[in-house]
């Protein structure tokens, strides 16, 4: 996506929160995916965040069933746009990381899912 100009890309965004009252009076939100990937039957969930930012509990929810499965793997990445300061693969210690580094986390995922065997599905 090229994106021209702040304004136009918010405009763009959707507001879930007409979806609110469909969860059974429940305090569950939709949540968004900042980026997915598939190989083999196996996901990488990659979640951004600002600095210092928490993950909201929903989302620490939402990201230990997702690995509970053994299909997802989830990775957390702090920092402004395009400038990585930390990350984390959910379930492990978070670490200092700049972009080579997550290029790295990325590259160890696609060798894990590539190798997958058909049996294993």
């Amino acid at each position: 996506m090229n994106l021209r100009s702040k304004s136009g890309f918010m405009a763009a965004l959707w507001d879930w929160e007409f979806l609110n009252d469909c969860f059974g009076g429940t305090r569950i939100r939709v949540t968004d995916i900042d980026g997915l990937v598939e190989r083999n039957g196996k996901f990488l969930v990659i979640e951004t965040k600002s600095p210092g930012k928490d993950i909201p509990r929903g989302q620490q929810i939402l990201f230990d069933q997702m690995v509970e499965t053994g299909i997802f793997v989830v990775l957390v990445i702090w920092g402004e746009p395009n400038a990585t300061k930390r990350a984390q693969f959910w379930g492990c210690e978070p670490m200092d990381a700049d972009e080579e580094k997550i290029k790295s986390l990325v590259r160890r995922w696609y060798d894990y899912a590539n190798n997958r065997h058909d049996n294993d599905r």
